[in-house]
């Protein structure tokens, strides 16, 4: 998994953690929390998919959006901005993670989670998940093995 994609899974986990608290109300202001992203890394998940050492930087910005108050509505956004360049003998391959995970709370009181945007090596679109029971509503345009293709072509010269 790159560093993107857990990102997005631990972004997730925050707006699933931000239920734990007082409801959602649309009037209320949300508290703001910014983290700025600036890694290098190996990247385990393309270097075993491509068969060549890859190296991945990333930067950018997560934004964390809490609200609270105990209507339906928005519990939390959080929206990420991030570019990463995978390099590999010379190579590089240029890729984004961008989009909002919105957690709403529906009038009856389901917590649903949209992942919204460009997820890499996943998808481009909106998926939406029930968080009580776990099943996908709405399921996106699944583009990872295009995409990894696209990388490892690139990254390994072929």
């Amino acid at each position: 998994m790159t560093r993107g994609c857990m990102t997005r899974w631990i972004a997730a986990a925050l707006a699933v953690a931000g239920l734990a608290g007082a409801g959602a109300a649309w009037g209320a202001a949300p508290t703001f929390e910014r983290i700025t992203v600036d890694d290098t890394f190996t990247d385990e998940f393309l270097s075993e998919a491509c068969g060549v050492e890859v190296t991945t930087t990333v930067s950018g910005e997560v934004i964390l959006r809490t609200f609270s108050g105990d209507q339906a509505g928005p519990a939390q956004l959080n929206t990420l901005n991030l570019a990463f360049t995978a390099t590999a003998d010379g190579r590089t391959f240029r890729f984004r993670d961008v989009g909002g995970d919105l957690t709403l709370i529906e009038p009856d009181g389901t917590a649903v989670l949209s992942i919204i945007g460009q997820v890499p090596f996943g998808f481009a679109g909106v998926l939406k998940i029930d968080l009580e029971t776990g099943d996908a509503i709405l399921e996106p345009l699944d583009r990872s093995e295009e995409q990894l293709a696209q990388a490892c072509t690139v990254l390994t010269g072929g």
